[in-house]
């Protein structure tokens, strides 16, 4: 079998979190979202309002019921990468679902947050002269985790909206 380089591989990878987060580079052509602008998670979240994200959708107020939660757990995800592919531990997953509900100024933040950990991870990538196989099998995981968490708060931003 033909050994890939590990630039494609992460080029790879990074299309798919870009598709993600930003939605489609390309309108005409599209690995798994809507080809509309802004179909990512962060044009998806643009709107969201503070209320909105800090509704639970099942009335319970658990975490993973309200889509600010949902958000800092990507958050937490793509900081973890981050913080691994510099050498650092990776931390506790319980600990990504700390976030239930955030004031305006907090959901802010935490956008901002995503957004700045999701370009700083296709930065990083783009960097690394190899990759442990590991961390490809966590940049095509953050890809995949990224579609499943569009698609819930999709769902919920309905949901809150009703």
């Amino acid at each position: 079998m033909k050994e890939i380089p590990v630039s494609i591989l992460t080029e790879a990878i990074i299309t798919l979190l870009t598709e993600a987060y930003l939605g489609p580079p390309d309108p005409t052509a599209t690995w798994f979202i809507d080809n509309e602008p802004d179909a990512g998670l962060l044009g998806l979240l643009r709107d969201v309002t503070a209320d909105e994200a800090s509704q639970s959708v099942d009335g319970t107020g658990n975490p993973g019921t309200t889509i600010a939660s949902h958000t800092e757990h990507l958050h937490w995800s793509l900081a973890n990468m981050n913080r691994a592919l510099s050498g650092g531990e990776f931390g506790q997953w319980s600990a990504s679902w700390n976030l239930k509900e955030a004031n305006a100024a907090a959901w802010d933040r935490l956008r901002s947050a995503l957004r700045r950990e999701f370009e700083l991870l296709c930065v990083g990538l783009r960097h690394q002269p190899e990759i442990d196989p590991q961390y490809l099998t966590g940049g095509l995981a953050l890809a995949a985790h990224a579609a499943y968490h569009l698609g819930t708060i999709r769902q919920m931003k309905e949901r809150v909206r009703g």
